[in-house]
């Protein structure tokens, strides 16, 4: 039998009794999300990649709002001129972010985004980020600084409406259009330059398989009880496989009969 990956002591400050729960749905729902982008590149049968890139972009925020939506503690926030909904939980705002789109970039180069960060980003990790130790000034004689500052003034207001001791938690993850999520980081970290890189304070991977329990599955047909090749057939239950399970054999292999107490496949590591 497969045993769950210890809660650490982080984790366990920050969401209490719920943290293993937190941990699964996080991965849950953004598996989902990387499941959804696969589906729309496929679908688009383009072999640029830019259903890819903008589902996944939408969805990463969309996944978390509609996983964590009924739990107590839930909050969302949209900060001025973004499309897109931040999730807090228990005073922990969530940053999903993709660092890499292979399994062998280490965590420790992670930046967020590909360019310059955004007025938003910088916001964030200024307002619930952990204190600065340094940063780390890039010279840039096309940048503004009066327009960042004015993009950051526009954010403040909703974002002074979450309480001062609000704390940013960085999700970091890798992925592509191949093999859907690959890695999965949580922790705590600090912006240290224009360009997004971070110094993590405290980083852990989540397994992905943590994520198996709060997999949401495929909702049944409407009236499909009464019909009678819909029975359950004794000592046998079939379900549709998730789309991010289709998307990710190799995280989720199909196996039409496995040997006795054969382990499920250990958690990965950085």
């Amino acid at each position: 039998m497969h045993a769950e990956p210890q809660i650490s002591r982080w984790a366990a400050e920050r969401f209490g009794d719920r943290a293993e729960s937190v941990r699964g749905q996080l991965a849950a729902s953004l598996l989902e999300a990387a499941g959804n982008a696969q589906d729309a590149q496929r679908s688009s049968r383009s072999e640029k990649r830019y259903a890819y890139g903008s589902t996944l972009m939408a969805r990463r925020y969309e996944a978390l709002v509609d996983g964590f939506k009924h739990e107590p503690g839930f909050q969302v926030v949209r900060p001025f001129g973004s499309p897109h909904h931040l999730v807090v939980l228990d005073g922990n705002l969530f940053l999903p972010f993709r660092y890499a789109d292979d399994d062998t970039t280490p965590i420790s180069e992670a930046r967020v985004g590909d360019g310059r960060v955004s007025a938003l980003v910088r916001e964030l990790f200024t307002r619930f980020g952990p204190q600065t130790r340094y940063f780390q000034e890039v010279l840039d004689l096309a940048l503004d600084e009066g327009d960042d500052e004015a993009e950051r003034a526009e954010i403040r207001p909703v974002l002074a409406q979450l309480p001062d001791d609000t704390r940013l938690i960085p999700v970091a993850y890798a992925a592509n259009a191949q093999a859907s999520l690959l890695k999965l980081y949580w922790g705590e970290a600090e912006l240290i330059d224009d360009m997004g890189r971070i110094h993590w304070l405290h980083c852990e991977q989540i397994p992905l398989l943590t994520a198996l329990p709060w997999m949401a599955l495929p909702a049944a047909e409407p009236g499909a009880a009464e019909r009678f090749d819909h029975g359950a057939e004794p000592d046998l239950t079939i379900v549709g496989r998730p789309a991010a399970e289709r998307g990710n054999g190799a995280l989720f292999p199909v196996d039409s009969e496995a040997p006795d107490e054969t382990p499920i496949a250990a958690d990965e590591r950085a």
